[in-house]
This record gives structure tokens, sequence and C-alpha cells, in this order.
């Protein structure tokens, strides 16, 4: 298992505590533009933005990841 651990954050180009804080707050930033989806299907008229502009905002810091751009190649 350390093995696994060590192997990805060697492939992520992070160390153990900065990756860990990129994936608290990535995590954080998809909860509560969840919790704004789910506001603006109850009233369309707030948030009208906020969930497309989350996912575009953390789409644009990953894609920067080494190992993230990889992963994309291989969806295409």
């Amino acid at each position: 298992m350390l093995k696994n651990i060590n192997d990805h954050l060697e492939e992520s180009g992070k160390p153990y505590w900065d990756h860990l804080t990129h994936a608290f707050k990535q995590s954080n930033r998809m909860i509560v533009g969840a919790i704004k989806s789910y506001i603006h299907g109850i009233f369309p008229n707030i948030y009208k933005t906020d969930g497309p502009l989350t996912i575009f905002k953390i789409y644009r810091e990953i894609i920067k990841i080494r190992h993230i751009k990889e992963l994309e190649k291989q969806t295409k």
C-alpha cells in the first residue's frame, strides 16, 4: 500500500502534504458547487452560473498536473 501511495505522489509530482492540501481544496470546492447546484435546482434564479464556473476553474487547475494531461489524452 505504501508503494502505491509513493508511486502516485511521484506520478503527481507533489509531496504528501501538498497533495493532501490540493485534494482537500478540490473536494471542498466540489461539495460547495454541488450544494449550490441543488439550491439552483430549487430556486433557478440563485447561483445561475456557479456550478459550471466551479467545474471550469477546477478543470483549469487540474489539467496542469502531468498525469492528468496523460489521462485526458487516453479519454479522447
